[in-house]
Formats: C-alpha cells, sequence, structure tokens
C-alpha cells in the first residue's frame, strides 16, 4: 500500500492525507458518535484533502459500526489494543474484532501496534496475521519503537528487524515504523536529536513511517508551559531528507527550530532556511514521511491558516 499525494503543488503535496483524525484518544476523548460527527465534517470542509484516516481502537469497533452514519464512508486505521495488553500475544482478538466490525463502506487500511513490555509476538507473525486476514487487500502495518528515554542506539537494530519484515512481508502488507512525539510521562518525549535519529535511520533502511502524539502545532514552542514539537518541522526535515536536499548533520536544527519565518511552504517548494524542495520531490518524499495522528483537526489547520500557509 503507497500513499499517492498530489503533484499539482507542493503545498499540496506536503497536506495531502497528512492529518489521520485520532480524536477518540487523549487529550480530546471525544464520544464516539460526536468524534465521527466531526470527521465527517472535516471530509466536507474546504481542508477535505488535509485528512486522512479515522484511527480507531480495535475495542471499540463494535460501537463505531453501531452508531456510525451507514450513508458516511470511513477509511480507518485500528490501534490493536489488544495486542497492546499486558496479556501478550492477542494479535487475533483484534483481528476477529475488525472482521466481526466489516460493513458498507468501513475500509481498513491501516494497522497499528505498540508492543508492550514482555510481548511475546514476533513482528513476523504478527504480518502473517493481518496477510491472513487481509487477503489481497492493501493494508498497512505501523509498529511503534518504543522510547525509553534515549533511543539513537537502539534504532538500527529496530529499523533493521522492521526493513526485513517489509523484505518478507507480501507484496500487499506496507510495514513501516511509527514515532510518538509526546507523551504525558517525563522522559517520553524525545528531543530534537532523537527525533533526527529515527528519521536518519528511517531512510537509511528505507522504511515509511508515520507519527502520533504531541504534534499539535505547525512549529515547536512553548504550549500552556510545555515544549512541544512542531508537525511541520518533522515532515519537512523527514521531507528534506529523504529528497536528498538536507544534510543528516542539519537534521535535528530543523526539528529543534522555533522560528516559523525560517519555512516556507508555498506552490513552488517547501523548506527551511536555505533548504529547498519541489512538488514532485514532495511527493515522492511522502510515501515514506506519510501522515500524523491527531487528537484534533481543527487546530493543527486554524494553526496553519494564522501563519498564512492555508487560506
Amino acid at each position: 500500500m503507497t500513499t499517492t499525494v498530489s503533484t499539482d503543488s507542493a503545498k499540496r503535496a506536503l497536506f495531502d492525507r497528512l492529518i489521520d483524525d485520532a480524536g477518540l484518544f487523549p487529550p480530546a476523548n471525544l464520544p464516539m458518535r460526536r468524534a465521527l460527527r466531526a470527521h465527517a465534517r472535516h471530509r466536507e470542509s474546504a481542508y477535505a484533502y488535509v485528512g486522512g484516516s479515522f484511527v480507531v481502537p480495535a475495542s471499540l469497533l463494535t460501537e463505531l459500526t453501531a452508531v456510525r452514519e451507514p450513508d458516511k464512508q470511513l477509511t480507518l486505521s485500528v490501534i490493536m489494543d489488544a495486542a497492546q495488553s499486558s496479556k501478550g500475544d492477542t494479535i487475533r482478538a483484534d483481528l476477529d474484532r475488525v472482521t466481526r466490525g466489516k460493513v458498507d463502506g468501513v475500509t481498513v487500511t491501516g494497522f497499528e501496534l505498540k508492543p508492550p513490555p514482555g510481548f511475546r509476538t514476533t513482528l513476523e507473525r504478527v504480518i502473517a496475521a493481518i496477510a491472513e486476514h487481509a487477503g489481497s487487500e492493501a493494508v498497512a502495518l505501523w509498529y511503534e519503537i518504543p522510547y525509553l528515554g534515549e533511543w539513537q542506539r537502539a534504532l538500527d537494530g529496530a529499523f533493521a528487524e522492521i526493513a526485513a519484515a517489509r523484505q518478507s512481508a507480501p507484496a500487499n502488507i506496507n510495514v513501516g515504523a511509527k514515532l510518538r512525539c509526546g507523551g504525558l510521562a517525563e522522559g517520553t518525549t524525545p528531543s530534537p536529536e532523537d527525533i533526527g535519529a529515527f528519521l536518519v535511520a528511517a531512510r537509511a533502511h528505507d522504511v515509511p513511517w508515520k507519527a502520533t502524539a504531541g504534534l499539535h502545532h505547525p512549529v515547536r514552542g512553548m504550549h500552556d508551559g510545555t515544549m512541544m514539537h512542531g508537525f511541520l518541522n518533522l515532515f519537512i526535515a523527514g521531507i528534506a531528507l529523504q529528497a536528498g536536499a538536507l544534510d543528516a548533520a542539519r537534521i535535528g536544527e530543523v526539528v529543534a527550530e522555533e522560528d516559523p519565518r525560517a519555512f516556507v511552504v508555498d506552490p513552488t517548494h517547501i523548506g527551511w532556511q536555505d533548504v529547498r524542495v519541489e512538488a514532485e520531490a514532495v511527493a515522492a518524499a511522502r510515501e515514506r514521511c506519510v501522515s500524523f495522528g491527531s487528537c484534533s483537526f481543527d487546530e493543527p489547520v486554524d494553526d496553519l491558516r494564522e501563519l498564512g500557509i492555508l487560506l
């Protein structure tokens, strides 16, 4: 499964299906019916092209199918939350829930897995189970690499494992890495250098990635007393690196940038300081720099409008 985005302009290529809707998750924690209505509203707005999949825990699929409006098409990315419990190997439970929740107009295009400590199922077994479930349908598996306060030395091993799994997976199963950019507990938010190391390792091993958590605003800065990463920082850094326009030694600087004026996003190119990437290269890089989950769609879009990037 690939993410084909527009090459009409660099701006469109950057934002096309960039924001997955994670309104069910903290800090929004929307009830299911309200989250689905908000998602439908976003899909009908002028910025519908920015929106990606609706992110839902497998444990809530029964509720989703019960309250959804049948005439609304839904594309889902399913969090394998049974598999993330401390009970170990419960991949089948999650997939059974997906099977029971299959209805017309609902398409599952991705699974997301955060392995807990002591997780007993290998990545290859997860892929095999998903492949059996999906048949010939294209689907992605996003495997979150745990962040334990410092991971630069562990990244190569983790990405090598994911890269090997990609090579052995069926052609319709796209295996990638998931990056968590924020956390409630102290020491769970990666530094700009750690994020830079993640992006460098992803490119070195040719592994696509998506991100989640803490990316509420376009540019890195203080918000409500907390330093938060910016999604423009992250994706412009990743895209420029993937396109060969940014040296790996500078990537931490892009992630750490706090001045919105340092970034350029227009129909001709996107960039940071003296770095520029044109539309076709942006679209090609988005095959590897895929999307991020946000508990709010309005907040990042409104911020982009305030910066004059979206009109």
